[in-house]
């Protein structure tokens, strides 16, 4: 196993410690970038219609459905109308021209996301699009849809707060939620606190972010977690160990898994003893919720899984899910890193866009 004290030049020469310590920075780009030139969605889509869109569809893959997926779990309780995230290549049946639909991809160039704009607008659905550029600015042009223009040159899921910060902005033009813009700001001083603690600077011998990830080095993850809000990050912490960690991971969530996945833990065999359960809570979670997670995490125990608590994080509900996106940041990036892995190519990816566009090419 390698040390993971820097400097990575050897390991990291993508820069990708660099990118998970400037998270809080680029909230403050991001939060500079909505303020100096308002997302042009944002008051074409109020005015759509004295009421607005009836619904806020938003489609995007990967790094971008994830700030998708975060947006509508932070509002899942206090917006008005429904957000709907989609990552397909199809809307469903029931999208009509009330709706607003977003479309979120960095390169510009998803394909998923492309057929998503062209479906919505064959439906004569509203669009707005946030991309570095490519082909759905492009057609964003040709077609005057408003699109945001985010910084490129940032492997895409390193890029998260490009993205969600604008959602956040969006949401609240609509009239769905309270202003979003101290809660960035409050989060900003709180992932502030936790790199001091976690951030790639701080020995291994202090960190508990850099020594969890010495002791859960190549045995399977899972990760379990509530609904809701917490849910998504729970998506992000899978994203991250599969791009960055290049591992495998599985998440779950309660008390849907307690009908079904709990029976999979039933015998005890070796697989068992080398699963690494991380629990995640929310100071909001429900008392339902806390009891599950409870019953869940020690039946696992029992049955050979190394269980580790994810405590909750202090502060208001953005700053919570923030810091503890940041904590997965780092633990990805850091099992990555301890067992001699460049967190930032993502080769099999790559790979399969090439088979992809072969195949394509070949039924073409």
């Amino acid at each position: 196993m390698n040390r993971l004290d820097p400097p990575y030049d050897a390991l990291d020469p993508g820069g990708m410690a660099a990118r998970i310590d400037g998270i809080p920075e680029q909230i403050e780009g991001a939060l500079a970038l909505v303020g100096a030139s308002p997302w042009p969605g944002m008051a074409w889509a109020k005015d759509r219609s004295r009421q607005g869109p009836a619904l806020l569809a938003l489609g995007g893959m990967g790094g971008s459905g994830i700030a998708a997926d975060l947006t509508a779990g932070l509002n899942s309780d206090r917006a008005s109308r429904p957000v709907l995230v989609v990552r397909d290549y199809r809307w469903p049946a029931w999208l009509t021209a009330e709706a607003l639909a977003v479309l979120c991809s960095y390169s510009g160039n998803t394909e998923e996301t492309l057929a998503l704009y062209r479906e919505a607008g064959e439906r004569r659905v509203a669009r707005a699009a946030i991309t570095t550029g490519g082909a759905l600015a492009e057609a964003c042009e040709r077609d005057q849809v408003p699109w945001l223009k985010i910084p490129a040159g940032i492997p895409p899921r390193a890029a998260l707060f490009w993205s969600w910060v604008p959602l956040t902005a969006l949401v609240h033009s609509l009239g769905w939620s309270e202003d979003p813009k101290p809660a960035w700001g409050e989060a900003v001083a709180k992932l502030r606190d936790l790199k001091a603690r976690l951030g790639t600077a701080v020995p291994e011998a202090t960190n508990p972010a850099k020594q969890l990830a010495r002791r859960i080095a190549g045995r399977p993850i899972y990760i379990y977690s509530g609904t809701e809000r917490i849910a998504a990050v729970a998506t992000r912490f899978r994203q991250q160990l599969h791009e960055n960690g290049k591992l495998l991971a599985h998440t779950g969530v309660v008390p849907e898994l307690n009908h079904n996945e709990i029976v999979g833990w039933e015998r005890p065999e070796a697989f068992h003893r080398e699963v690494v359960l991380l629990v995640l809570r929310d100071a909001e979670d429900a008392p339902e919720v806390s009891t599950r997670l409870a019953l869940t995490a020690d039946y696992a125990r029992r049955q050979g899984a190394e269980v580790h608590w994810l405590e909750p994080y202090p502060g208001g509900r953005l700053a919570r899910l923030a810091q503890q996106i940041l904590f997965g940041d780092y633990l990805s990036l850091y099992l990555a890193l301890v067992r001699g892995v460049d967190p930032t190519p993502v080769a099999s990816i790559d790979e399969f866009k090439r088979r992809l566009s072969e195949a394509g090419a070949q039924h073409g």
